[in-house]
């Protein structure tokens, strides 16, 4: 009778034991499962990001809507004698002459359009050239609030009318922006838009394994 309690005792023992297995494999059998699930969503996940593609028109576009960008300034103060002698027939008149002496502070910006943008992107020799077009002058202003008056003589038989200094200084503006132009304004504007570019692009797309060229167009013909 002893043996039959203890046999009856030890089955349903034996029993949950194999229960509690079984659902122990269940479970590692199911982690299994779902790890082999992550590992390869993953994998899905990477190969999708491989097979985007960024074209040349895509990068082109891209920077078109840059616009023109100023990226390159020029500061000067430009000093500047103004005078002004009446004539008859080539003859300067005595006592006729006026002049002043003034200042005044100006900038000028020089800049690319970003509009005229080519793009070529080879895929095989993994090379992108981007073609832009020559810098150029995008503004020039003259700082009225700057302006101050060193020295002034003024002659009632000539006097000095508003209209001759302005004729002045916009032939002094055209001055100074040849000047900034001298000293490489246009070149600066062109380096630092390189820099641009290339820092835009690697920011924007994956293009880590492509050799980007920034070059400039020579500018437009005119007939």
């Amino acid at each position: 009778m002893k043996k039959i309690l203890i046999k009856a005792a030890i089955l349903p023992a034996f029993l949950l034991l194999c229960w509690i297995i079984f659902q122990a494999k269940k479970y590692e059998d199911s982690r299994q499962v779902r790890t082999v699930e992550v590992i390869r969503e993953v994998k899905t996940s990477r190969i999708t990001e491989k097979e985007i593609e960024i074209s040349g028109e895509t990068i082109r576009f891209g920077l078109s809507r840059i616009g023109k960008l100023s990226t390159a300034e020029y500061q000067y103060t430009h000093v500047e004698q103004f005078e002004s002698v009446r004539e008859i027939q080539g003859f300067k008149l005595p006592f006729t002459s006026s002049k002043f002496i003034y200042s005044y502070d100006g900038t000028i910006t020089a800049g690319i359009d970003f509009t005229r943008i080519q793009v070529d992107k080879n895929d095989k020799t993994r090379r992108i050239t981007v073609m832009l077009p020559e810098a150029e002058i995008l503004s020039s202003a003259v700082d009225q609030d700057s302006f101050q008056l060193y020295d002034e003589k003024n002659n009632i038989f000539n006097p000095i009318r508003v209209a001759d200094v302005s004729t002045s200084l916009a032939r002094l503006k055209t001055s100074e922006e040849q000047k900034a132009v001298e000293n490489g304004l246009l070149t600066t504007a062109m380096t630092n838009a390189v820099a641009l570019v290339k820092n835009f692009m690697h920011a924007t797309w994956p293009l880590d394994d492509y050799h980007i060229e920034v070059i400039f167009a020579p500018p437009m013909q005119t007939s």
